[in-house]
């Protein structure tokens, strides 16, 4: 888990899919969270998410709430 708390305070870029575009979103990652509530139950994957705060303005058809939980192969590095 230490690893991904390395992530926190990193510049990244996010993929966010739009109605009709992909858009490529700059910005430093706040959190990370694993949720594995039900790995051991069902043998499901575990979702890992990053939540993004931009660097710039977001475009018009992307809202804040989606910076929040964005799968962990959604970013790159910058």
């Amino acid at each position: 888990m230490s690893a991904l708390n390395n992530l926190i305070n990193q510049k990244v870029v996010a993929t966010i899919e739009g109605e009709d575009n992909e858009y490529q979103i700059e910005g430093i990652v706040t959190g990370v969270d694993v949720n594995d509530f039900y790995f051991h139950e069902k043998g499901e994957p575990i979702y890992i998410s990053v939540s993004l705060n931009p660097n710039e303005d977001l475009p018009k058809e992307i809202d804040m709430e989606e910076m929040m939980e964005i799968p962990l192969d959604r970013i790159r590095k910058v």
